[in-house]
């Protein structure tokens, strides 16, 4: 069964607020199994509505989570558990982006639940002395929209892609997420995912 990471428009299977925690809210192909991991620090709590696939959940979970180390179900029992080396703060400007544009929608909920540097962490990978941040550029503009000027990171595991995507980042001057576009949540699927489609078809 293929678990699948919400969007922000599936608001019949999980409320707006769980929705704004990003990737966060999954379900089963069917629409019938729904998995809510609420996050604190490096920790995660499952809410789950069903027994099954808890598995593959958190998995899947953790492909966009990876600087959880601990992962319980509600009833506190342990789910899954890693030891990591300890993420550092890090200055946002000096964080490479890889990606273009900041969905509009997204970079409000975000803002939501952030309430501390402790709330980001961001997967990055340094070559060459630069750092790239493989995700979470939402979280980065919203940290300095909210007055943050540093996030913690971690080295996270990528695909060589990477590399040509923040190459091309800089071709589009952007060097750090202050330089990408805000788009509507149309905008960013047309613009974004065109690219991506473009890319992975050559």
């Amino acid at each position: 069964m293929e678990i699948i990471r919400a969007g922000l428009n599936d608001t019949n299977i999980f409320n707006e607020n769980e929705l704004s925690y990003g990737a966060c809210c999954f379900f089963t192909e069917d629409r019938t199994c729904k998995y809510y991991f609420k996050i604190n620090g490096r920790e995660a709590t499952l809410y789950a509505n069903t027994d099954k696939y808890i598995p593959q959940a958190v998995e899947e979970f953790l492909f966009y989570s990876g600087f959880i180390t601990l992962i319980k179900n509600e009833v506190g029992n342990k789910l899954f558990s890693r030891t990591q080396d300890e993420p550092y703060l890090c200055e946002i400007e000096k964080i490479q982006p890889s990606q273009f544009y900041i969905n509009e929608k997204k970079l409000e909920n975000v803002k939501k639940w952030i309430k501390s540097q402790e709330d980001i962490y961001i997967p990055i990978v340094i070559k060459n002395e630069q750092i790239i941040s493989l995700d979470g550029h939402t979280r980065m503009r919203a940290a300095l929209d909210l007055g943050y000027t540093s996030v913690y990171v971690y080295l996270d595991d990528f695909d060589d892609y990477i590399f040509r995507f923040a190459n091309e980042a800089l071709k589009r001057r952007i060097s750090n997420v202050c330089d990408m576009e805000l788009v509507t949540d149309e905008e960013y699927k047309i613009k974004w995912h065109k690219f991506c489609d473009n890319f992975f078809e050559r």
